[in-house]
């Protein structure tokens, strides 16, 4: 019982000097150095650099700034530890700052100066050169990383977690899907390891702030921050069970570390104040969601329906009532609503002989940035009358399944007058069964008939030998039917679409890898992975005839399986196309020699894909 009084006596001491000292202020001397713990490393091998601010007195520093360190790959930290004596009444405290990092290339690299701030002073650490050589090829930070990261146990302040508005729709009908990451912890950065594969759904990622913002929300009695780290829009194309699969990110968490120790003091001086604080790598992944997709009603459907799901309007006009013949009228229909305008086709148009018809024009708006995708999209016909007279465009339809009344609905545009007015170049005009042209030959074909025969001489001479008539004959006779062989296998070609998307496959992939390198220049880095990303998935797609709607990384391995593709090969496809995701989605900077590494990666992949595929 004693003892229980002394200890407790004892803690009331310490915190009544400490709280005297820290009153207390010192203007004395401060500095700010780095060190690292090896100055040659090779390129797979793992340093630790240190930037310690010492001073007299207790006074904490703040504003930390990290160095440039472009050219090294941060594993992990900043790592934040504080450490504080008293010596004879005299206070001095230190603050060190530790990242674990490895080189990204070979040569003398220098990692920049950091500043910090004390007393209204700011101060700068000194520069530190590594000699970096090249490596083996094996990371030797792997088992280190992990024991560091076992020393940290978020339990349940941290999770990731999938919300859907709806669990049942129908088919076409919008879902929105939110990945949002509940915290009570601090969260240095993140990372996305694994996009969520989507097999069955028309995806559209919604828009959001680029920086994550936070709001307070409360989870079985406890209070958490909530950041929204994506949001689509998805819209089922099958009916029955579907799955949306799972998110994985990894963040970089500062926390305490776990105590093992029971001692009073260890429990007191667990606080950010007297204790550490490191940033440890976690990763989180969410859980699979199932929906429930119903098709739709099959009795009645409307001719004019091509699959279009929610709430629209259809509006046309043209742009004159009047024209003369050879002279083009603009037809323009817009479809506008909420719902996946992205697969909105054109009504169809069936005009008369008179007009001549060519392929519509197709421009769209759609917005992203609200709770549903919503927007037009629009088609612009090109007419031309041919004849004259009082002409008549009929009236277009367009047809959907309204989500709120359970039912297809159908509009219809009005009809269109229009006066054609016979124009300077006239096309022939159809009367009574007749062609212009044949009322001009019954104008010819009675003619004087003349009395005298004239007078005739027989000769001898050939107009043209046996041998060459034969020739004149015989070529364009071979030309038709080479000709003639030459469509036929075009067309059974263009017929086959699964041999010619393969066909095509490696030459659509090299234009859009042309694309990426005109990007690799520039600053834009989301912009060249997707680039890169489009060509790789494109020519998966199309060589491996896989619909975009069941375009995943798994069943893209599976194909190549099923192709015997090589092993190696193949883990090379998957390794690309995630490192593409990753690069696309995760809030980091890339420079210009990585994205060089991947543009010259993707290319050689798909070189490789092709000799095996083509074999």
């Amino acid at each position: 019982m004693r003892i229980m009084k002394n200890e407790k006596l004892n803690i009331v001491r310490f915190i009544a000097v400490m709280f005297i000292v820290v009153s207390t202020t010192f203007a004395q001397d401060a500095q700010f150095t780095a060190a690292v713990d090896k100055n040659s490393v090779s390129l797979d091998e793992q340093f630790t650099l240190e930037l310690t601010f010492s001073s007299s007195g207790s006074g904490g520093a703040k504003n930390f700034k990290m160095p440039e360190m472009n050219k090294f790959l941060i594993l992990s930290g900043p790592n934040q530890s504080t450490n504080m004596q008293i010596i004879n009444g005299s206070v001095s405290s230190s603050q060190t700052f530790s990242f674990a990092l490895q080189a990204r290339e070979v040569g003398k690299l220098t990692i920049g100066s950091a500043t910090i701030e004390n007393g209204g002073k700011q101060y700068k650490s000194n520069p530190v050169e590594i000699t970096v050589t090249k490596g083996s090829g094996k990371p030797k930070q792997q088992a280190q990383q992990a024991q560091v990261d076992n020393t940290v146990d978020v339990g349940d302040n941290l999770f990731l977690r999938a919300h859907v508005d709806r669990s049942r729709v129908y088919q076409g009908e919008q879902i929105t899907v939110t990945y949002k990451i509940y915290t009570r912890l601090r969260i240095v950065n993140y990372g996305v390891n694994k996009m969520p594969t989507m097999t069955g759904f028309w995806g559209e990622d919604l828009q959001l702030p680029q920086q994550v913002s936070l709001s307070n929300e409360v989870v079985n009695g406890k209070q958490y921050q909530v950041g929204t780290l994506k949001k689509t829009a998805l819209f089922p194309t099958q009916n029955g069970e579907l799955e949306i699969n799972p998110m994985e990110i990894t963040c970089q968490v500062q926390a305490q570390p776990r105590r093992r120790s029971n001692d009073v003091f260890d429990q007191f001086f667990n606080d950010p104040f007297f204790g550490t604080s490191q940033t440890a790598n976690v990763t989180l992944k969410s859980s699979p969601i199932k929906i429930t997709v119903l098709p739709l009603p099959q009795h009645t459907i409307p001719e004019s329906f091509h699959g279009a799901v929610g709430k629209f309007s259809l509006n046309a006009s043209l742009n004159k009532r009047s024209a003369k013949t050879n002279e083009p009228i603009s037809l323009k229909a817009t479809i506008s609503g909420t719902g996946n305008v992205k697969i909105l086709e054109a009504p169809k148009l069936n005009l008369p002989n008179d007009f001549q018809q060519y392929d519509p024009k197709v421009s769209e708006n759609i917005s992203r940035d609200g709770a549903a995708i919503n927007g037009a999209k629009s088609f612009e016909w090109l007419i031309v009358p041919r004849y004259p007279g009082a002409k008549k465009i009929p009236a277009l339809e367009f047809s959907y399944f309204d989500i709120n009344q359970k039912r297809y609905i159908t509009l219809k545009t009005n009809e269109f007058n229009v006066l054609v007015e016979k124009g300077s170049a006239e096309a022939p005009q159809i009367a009574g069964g007749l062609t212009r042209e044949d009322v001009k030959l019954l104008n010819q074909d009675i003619r004087f008939i003349k009395t005298d025969a004239g007078k005739f001489r027989r000769t001898e001479d050939e107009l043209i030998n046996t041998t060459a008539a034969a020739v004149l004959t015989l070529i364009p006779l071979s030309a038709f039917i080479g000709l003639l062989v030459y469509r036929q296998k075009a067309l059974q070609e263009m017929s086959d679409v699964v041999g010619f998307r393969s066909r095509k496959a490696i030459k659509i992939a090299s234009k859009k890898l042309q694309n990426a390198k005109v990007l690799l220049a520039g600053k834009n880095a989301e912009t060249f992975y997707a680039e890169v990303s489009r060509a790789l998935w494109q020519y998966v797609s199309d060589k491996l005839s896989i619909d975009r709607a069941e375009l995943s990384i798994d069943n893209v391995m599976q194909a190549l399986q099923e192709k015997k593709i090589p092993d190696e090969l193949t883990l090379k496809i998957k390794a690309c196309l995630e490192s593409c995701e990753f690069a696309r989605f995760a809030p980091s900077s890339s420079t210009h020699e990585e994205k060089k590494k991947m543009y010259e990666t993707a290319s050689s992949i798909i070189v490789a894909a092709e000799r095996e595929l083509t074999k």
